[in-house]
C-alpha cells in the first residue's frame, strides 16, 4: 500500500503545479497547424501511401481540432466505425479525458480514423470515496483522480472510469462519466487492438519501474525505458507514449517513446456546436470567431472540419 500512497502523493502534488501553472481553455490554433498526418512523431510513412495510414493509436483525448489523441489530429464522421469497449455502438460526443483506441487511415494528408473504440478500465457501482486522497474505491479497485476534475461519485453511483492503469489495484483516471445500473467491467491488460490490420501503434500506457508490458497475439512483451523523464505532467506520473512496430518475423519492437511535452495537443473548450439534428461540429475555442456547420445531403462531421455544402454559422 505505501507504493499506493506515493504515487498518490506524487500525483496530487504534480497535479497542483499543473493547476497552477496552466491556463484552462486556451486556445491552440498553432497546434493544429503544425499536424498533418505525422503529428511530430518522426513516425515513417507507409511506402503504399503517407502518413499514419494502418496505425493503431491508443491514448488520452486532450482536445480538439478534429480530435487531438498523442499529438496526432484524427478526423472523422458518421461514417466511422463506433465501438464502446469493443461493443458496436451509435457514434456519440467524445469529450477530452476519454481515452480511444483508433485505427487509421491515411487520405489528402489528413490522419483519419476507419474505427475508434471508446475504452474504459473499470465499470461499476462505487463502493467508497476517499477524499484526502481524492481516489474512490469500485469492483476493489482504487481510482485516482485529479484534483482538477470534477468532484468525486457519491457511494453506490454507477460510473465508468477512463484512464490508465497503474498497477493490478490502481488506476490513475482521465474521465469519469455515469453508466447504467448494473453495469460492470473490469480490464486488466493492455492488448493492443487492430493486430490484423495495424503493423504499428502509437500506445500511451504507464510504465512501472522503468518497465512496460504490453500484449499482443497472446504474447507479453516487456520493454525497458531509460530512466529519463520527460517535461509533461503525465510524464512526471511515467505516463509514456510507446511507438511500437511488427518486425518482419511479426516480434513487436519499441521504435521510440515520444516527448509529450512538445506534441500538438488542439483547442481544450467545454462547449461543443451542435446542428438541430444532433451532430457535434466543430468545435471553437473562447475568444475565437464561431464554428461553422454543414449542409446538404452529404453527413456532418462530428468533430473537425464540415463537410463540403452550404455552410451556415449556427
Amino acid at each position: 500500500m505505501s507504493n499506493i500512497f506515493r504515487f498518490i502523493t506524487l500525483f496530487l502534488i504534480v497535479s497542483i503545479a499543473a493547476c497552477v501553472s496552466s491556463q484552462p481553455n486556451m486556445t491552440a490554433a498553432n497546434d493544429e497547424d503544425k499536424d498533418i498526418g505525422l503529428g511530430g512523431t518522426g513516425m515513417v510513412a507507409d511506402s503504399g501511401g503517407s502518413g499514419l495510414g494502418g496505425t493503431g493509436i491508443i491514448g488520452e483525448i486532450t482536445g480538439y481540432g478534429s480530435i487531438f489523441v498523442n499529438g496526432i489530429e484524427v478526423e472523422y464522421d458518421n461514417d466511422t466505425d463506433f465501438t464502446i469497449d469493443g461493443k458496436t455502438a451509435a457514434a456519440q460526443q467524445l469529450e477530452i479525458g476519454d481515452v480511444v483506441e483508433i485505427l487509421t487511415t491515411d487520405a489528402n494528408q489528413h490522419t483519419e480514423a476507419q474505427i475508434i473504440n471508446l475504452r474504459h478500465e473499470v465499470i461499476g457501482r462505487v463502493e467508497s470515496v476517499e477524499p484526502h486522497t481524492y481516489s474512490f474505491s469500485i469492483n476493489g479497485q482504487s481510482i485516482i483522480q485529479s484534483i482538477d476534475r470534477p468532484a468525486l461519485p457519491e457511494i453506490g453511483a454507477t460510473v465508468a472510469v477512463a484512464g490508465f492503469r497503474i498497477d493490478d489495484q490502481t488506476i490513475l483516471s482521465t474521465r469519469v462519466t455515469p453508466a447504467a445500473t448494473g453495469q460492470s467491467l473490469l480490464r486488466k491488460h493492455t492488448e493492443l487492438p487492430f493486430n490484423n490490420k495495424a503493423r504499428r501503434w502509437l500506445v500511451q500506457t504507464h510504465v512501472q519501474a522503468d518497465k512496460a508490458t504490453i500484449q499482443n497475439s497472446g504474447t507479453t512483451y516487456t520493454f525497458t525505458l531509460t530512466k529519463s523523464t520527460g517535461k509533461s505532467f503525465k510524464d512526471q506520473l511515467g505516463i509514456k507514449i510507446l511507438q511500437l512496430q511488427k518486425s518482419v518475423t511479426e516480434k513487436l519492437e519499441l521504435e521510440q517513446i515520444i516527448e509529450q511535452a512538445s506534441m500538438p495537443r488542439g483547442r481544450r473548450t467545454l462547449n461543443p456546436v451542435r446542428q438541430q439534428d444532433g451532430n457535434v461540429l466543430q468545435r471553437t475555442a473562447p475568444g475565437s470567431s464561431g464554428a461553422t456547420s454543414g449542409s446538404g445531403s452529404s453527413p456532418a462531421r462530428i468533430y473537425g472540419q464540415p463537410t463540403k455544402g452550404n455552410q451556415s454559422g449556427r
